[in-house]
């Protein structure tokens, strides 16, 4: 789409209002941010999980830090963001796609989440963050970051100052319903360097500024109530900001019968049958996707079917 400067004769209502993600900056870029809501792909990733408000809270802030990070990267491929700690909420999963198409998922422990605090290490405790990008051409890239700090999003701005070495400011917002993220950064000038004073130093300060307004209970709340770019003009309707792209965000599980029975086709014989003598309903077995909570049941005549069908394809040839 072409640019769009906040000026006057702007239409804010003219924009997409929901499940879109905005890429803008400031003056002559040295500034640069990504904003997002998600409302119905929010919804459509969850609507088969039960999770509890503190997990689809949570889950929901590393959808929201995760697409925004794939748009700030800009590669080709898939990224892959983890969460795995030792608290009540044990782990948390985000796949995005360059395409901005995601899934998502999450392990925790209801007696122990009854119990635990509401900061990021009285959920998950000590653990993890691992990032992986993997791109479609070239070597796959990993990195370790320890969970720290009371918020998701402080684990996200330790990988950005640890690896990427740019002053990153983040803010995420989930619940049940609609989740939200903003992110600005300073942007490094002619041979890479980012530097620590001068015009673009002292405009990243500033407009962090801005972004810190919506630190606490009551920013994340507007941000989950009103779309991106209202909270955009909200905040900086005072400064020069430029909107480059506008992205669809969606949510795509990718699971399907026919890769859940080329996954059992794999197993064998002796162990299919084992199964289903021993599975919960006795004669069929059921399979459930971590990812989008989707239940697909196989009965014996299935199995047989899976077992002696040519057709099938090795369980190589799918992502799930």
């Amino acid at each position: 789409m072409a640019d769009h400067e906040t000026t006057a004769t702007v239409d804010w209502q003219s924009l997409p209002q929901s499940d879109e993600l905005f890429r803008f900056s400031f003056e002559d870029g040295r500034v640069r941010g990504v904003s997002l809501r998600l409302e119905n792909a929010w919804q459509s990733a969850i609507e088969n999980s039960d999770y509890p408000p503190e997990v689809a809270s949570l889950l929901g802030q590393a959808v929201a830090g995760a697409v925004l990070m794939v748009a700030s990267l800009k590669f080709e491929g898939r990224l892959v963001l983890q969460f795995a700690g030792h608290g009540p909420i044990s782990l948390l999963v985000v796949q995005v796609r360059s395409d901005r198409r995601f899934r998502c998922m999450a392990k925790w422990d209801g007696e122990r989440l009854a119990e635990a605090g509401t900061s990021l290490t009285d959920l998950m405790g000590r653990g993890q963050l691992v990032l992986t990008i993997e791109p479609d051409e070239g070597q796959r890239y990993q990195s370790l970051v320890p969970i720290t700090g009371e918020r998701l999003e402080h684990a996200i701005e330790g990988y950005f100052q640890q690896s990427e070495q740019l002053p990153t400011r983040l803010v995420l917002a989930g619940d049940s319903t609609a989740i939200a993220g903003m992110l600005v950064q300073q942007m490094p000038e002619t041979g890479g360097i980012v530097p620590a004073s001068g015009p673009a130093a002292l405009e990243f300060e500033h407009v962090g500024k801005l972004v810190d307004t919506l630190v606490g209970e009551k920013g994340r709340a507007e941000m989950l109530d009103v779309s991106a770019p209202e909270l955009l003009h909200r905040l900086f309707h005072q400064e020069s900001l430029r909107i480059h792209d506008v992205a669809r965000v969606q949510f795509n599980c990718g699971c399907s019968r026919e890769a859940v029975g080329a996954m059992l086709a794999s197993l064998g014989r002796v162990e299919l049958e084992e199964s289903l003598e021993n599975d919960e309903t006795p004669g069929s077995l059921e399979v459930r996707c971590d990812f989008c909570g989707s239940l697909y049941r196989f009965d014996r005549v299935d199995v047989e079917q899976l077992l002696s069908d040519d057709s099938v394809e090795p369980p190589g040839s799918t992502r799930h």
